[in-house]
């Protein structure tokens, strides 16, 4: 297949050097009648795209589309990666989809949200009949920034949650620190643990800059493998960025900063590629604004075929963290987000067990949230049975009344209605009202634990 050369790309007037003066004035009409048919690797690329189809399949086939992370640290080039993918699929023009570069910002990133791209955003193919939707099951990018080189307790488990699909659309990753800083790694673990199923990673790409006066990444690598082949086993691949600036032929120093990446992340090289993005670095003009550049397409699209392979499954696919609930949020969408489909279903597929055969996590409150509830609970009681026990006349002062009454009775053997039935049962007088008592006790032990119980499961979540 053909490859870019060093320091050429097909430009609108053929191949334009590196060197090439980018001050002169661009011809905007000619950019417009560019046609990218005529470009060298034109026919590879419709090649690869067209094996990229067959291996992803169509909506026809009861799967969802693979979802697929793309990470790796500031400044690797995650962005211009993702929109050299999209580029990739389109018979047109580059677009920027994915907002990349600080421009300015001190180094501050654009975002650190959890965004998806799914079909809908970057793939407008038309079907074998000039048909608007080609059914073809594209997969949904995930774009995940804001990670620096650590492997700590709370990468990790801020992985997990992003790998199993706990993390929304457009959720911050900055609100799952601050919940970690301010509850710790249990109550996170706790909280997400019981968020429904959304976007579960079945591929990873992890990105790296091909710079070698940069410092490999190792620690957050070793994080990132750990956490993914620690229980579902999902494949990850390398991407080295930046080729177009930094060379492997003749380059000692390239050459092992290849080796020490695949060898951190333990991939074999057919996961693994060096990519020229879309950027000024290639072209000064950027003429790629109103057309396509197959010569890059096709060694992006190449590694594509590999990304979608569907001969390549995680190891356990199915399996959860023991404190991860199994409940799937795949029938909600997020904001223009695609139309559902099943889960992905793999021939002969046994569900398996979470980690030590111990059951997920079930929704419900801590144990401080039922301590509380509990001293509630007997505070109202003992409150009711004070009270509720309590006559309202002392049965002293009631003996004292009916001894009154007989003396006065017996000297002037007269007799008083409303006091004589007050004696004659002032026994039952000194009972408490049983029917209230019983009221007050059912209130106390039946709803006023649902009330608390729903109260402080909504405080929780």
């Amino acid at each position: 297949m053909a490859a870019l050369r060093r320091d050429t790309y097909e430009g609108p007037r053929g191949p334009l050097s590196k060197t090439e003066d980018s001050d002169s004035d661009i011809d905007i009409g000619s950019l417009l009648e560019i046609d990218s048919t005529k470009k060298k690797g034109w026919d590879d690329k419709q090649k690869l795209i067209e094996i990229c189809q067959k291996e992803v399949g169509t909506i026809s086939t009861g799967k969802r589309p693979l979802n697929i992370a793309i990470i790796g640290s500031h400044g690797c080039g995650k962005s211009s990666l993702l929109n050299t993918i999209f580029a990739s699929f389109s018979d047109e023009k580059w677009k920027e989809l994915a907002a990349h570069g600080s421009y300015g910002g001190l180094g501050k990133q654009i975002s650190q949200n959890l965004i998806s791209f799914k079909k809908e955003k970057y793939y407008f193919r038309k079907g074998p009949n000039n048909e608007e939707d080609d059914e073809i099951l594209m997969p949904t990018f995930i774009e995940m920034k804001g990670f620096e080189d650590q492997n700590d307790e709370f990468t990790r488990e801020l992985l997990n949650i992003i790998f199993y699909g706990r993390m929304q659309e457009f959720e911050k990753l900055s609100d799952v620190l601050t919940h970690y800083q301010n509850y710790g790694l249990d109550s996170l673990k706790e909280k997400y643990g019981q968020v429904k199923e959304y976007l579960v990673i079945d591929r990873i790409i992890f990105v790296c800059s091909g710079d070698p006066m940069t410092t490999l990444p190792t620690q957050l690598m070793a994080c990132v493998s750990e956490v993914a082949l620690g229980v579902r086993g999902i494949p990850i691949f390398g991407v080295m960025t930046k080729a177009d600036k930094f060379n492997r032929r003749n380059n000692p120093e390239m050459e092992k900063r290849e080796t020490e990446f695949r060898k951190h992340l333990g991939i074999p090289n057919n996961r693994f590629a060096r990519i020229k993005n879309y950027c000024e670095d290639i072209d000064k003009k950027m003429a790629y604004m109103f057309s396509v550049i197959p010569q890059i397409d096709v060694r992006v699209l190449k590694l594509m075929t590999q990304v979608f392979s569907n001969a390549l499954e995680e190891t356990n696919p199915e399996a959860r963290l023991d404190h991860f609930s199994t409940e799937s949020n795949i029938q909600e969408e997020s904001k223009e987000g695609a139309n559902p489909v099943p889960p992905r279903i793999l021939p002969g597929a046994r569900p398996v067990p979470p980690i030590g055969g111990q059951q997920p996590a079930l929704s419900g409150i801590g144990f401080p949230s039922l301590l509380l509830l509990i001293t509630i609970q007997v505070l109202c009681m003992a409150i009711l049975l004070h009270f509720g026990m309590k006559p309202v006349m002392t049965e002293e002062k009631l003996n004292m009344i009916c001894a009154n009454y007989d003396f006065i009775h017996s000297k002037h053997d007269a007799t008083i209605d409303g006091l004589n039935e007050l004696c004659d049962h002032k026994v039952d007088i000194l009972k408490p009202p049983i029917y209230l008592l019983g009221g007050g006790i059912v209130f106390v032990i039946v709803v006023l634990p649902m009330v608390l119980y729903s109260f402080l499961v909504k405080n929780r979540n």
